[in-house]
């Protein structure tokens, strides 16, 4: 949380919510190989998918130090290029969380919008990143003939 933030205030509670929202898509990556039947690499599952959502929220930092356009330099979001990777890895793996991700995904928006850590061009940008980053990666497990990974 940034010091411009006061307790009490809507934005310092919208601030704590997107900063809660990231336990909460870890936990999810988490529990999704239990509640998603039986498979047998299940802790591969959860490492390939944290390790995605990290490189993901890693990749947003090297477009905050390039600063795409003067002034602006928290572009894009790693919260939502996590949330989103973590979102992307939690459908390959069963279709049935698509319903459960996607209102996470826009309150985890809305939560860094009304936060006052992002304006709404910054949550796109993380999003740009964290399909590219979960959809490449889960298609690249796919072609390695390691798609068990992600849906076992």
């Amino acid at each position: 949380m940034t010091l411009a933030h006061v307790a009490g205030s809507a934005a310092f509670y919208w601030a704590i919510a997107a900063e809660l929202l990231l336990v909460v898509w870890t936990g999810l990556l988490f529990l999704a190989p239990r509640w998603s039947g039986p498979g047998h690499d299940r802790w591969r599952f959860r490492l390939w998918a944290l390790g995605a959502a990290l490189l993901a929220a890693l990749v947003t930092l090297a477009g905050k130090t390039l600063e795409v356009w003067p002034g602006h330099p928290l572009f894009p979001s790693g919260h939502t290029a996590y949330a989103v990777t973590a979102a992307v890895f939690l459908v390959a793996r069963d279709r049935r969380w698509l319903g459960a991700v996607v209102p996470l995904v826009a309150l985890q928006a809305i939560a860094l919008v009304l936060g006052d850590y992002h304006v709404p061009v910054d949550i796109v940008g993380g999003a740009a990143v964290g399909i590219a980053v979960g959809v490449g990666l889960c298609a690249w497990l796919g072609r390695a003939g390691a798609r068990r990974i992600v849906t076992s």
